[in-house]
């Protein structure tokens, strides 16, 4: 058989596209001893479908016997009467001691809340009285302050007075010198006070 049908029908029996008669092809092909080298890889996939195809099972009858015996067994075994009222019971203890923490946590849980709604409006009003006298102290704080200011503008009004008086020690230092210059010029005069 030609090597280039076989790569065919090895690649149509991956896509599982292959007949029965094509695939008994493939078998009797690679049962043989001289495959070629680049198909080799698939050769143990079908000398095992070759071997395994041969095999029978040892009883005909086994699978009749087998799904008989399944019809028999029930698929779910059923519970006792005892089973099912310890199991009931169970189910209703969990269901009490649930109700029970759920009670007892709403209960403590709102007394805790009533208990910090109080220290709540304790504390806003602690808060309001805070506030309230802040802003009356800060209030009479403004008024030193507005002292304080009345205070800088003196300063800087004699502050003025000093740059005049600055002013006045630079002519004196200029009469000065026109003294001596009136001295320096006209040696023979004396000099006017």
């Amino acid at each position: 058989m030609n090597s280039k049908v076989i790569e065919e029908l090895v690649e149509k029996f991956y896509e599982g596209s292959t007949t029965l008669a094509e695939e008994r092809q493939l078998r009797d092909f690679f049962s043989r001893e001289a495959v070629p080298p680049h198909l080799s890889v698939h050769a143990d996939l079908f000398r095992y479908y070759a071997e395994t195809g041969k095999e029978e099972l040892p009883d005909p009858e086994f699978e009749s016997r087998f799904l008989a015996a399944i019809d028999e067994v029930p698929a779910i075994p059923m519970y006792s009467r005892k089973k099912q009222f310890f199991f009931l019971t169970g189910i209703a203890a969990a269901v009490l001691l649930l109700a029970g923490m759920v009670y007892t946590f709403r209960n403590d849980v709102f007394l805790r809340s009533s208990k910090k709604s109080t220290e709540t409006e304790i504390a806003y009003q602690q808060t309001k009285n805070a506030l309230a006298m802040l802003s009356a102290n800060f209030n009479s704080g403004l008024d030193q302050a507005q002292k304080l200011e009345n205070f800088q503008r003196g300063l800087n009004e004699v502050q003025k007075l000093q740059a005049f008086q600055k002013g006045i020690d630079q002519m004196n230092k200029f009469s000065k010198f026109y003294q001596y210059q009136q001295i320096i010029i006209n040696p023979g005069d004396k000099p006017r006070p």
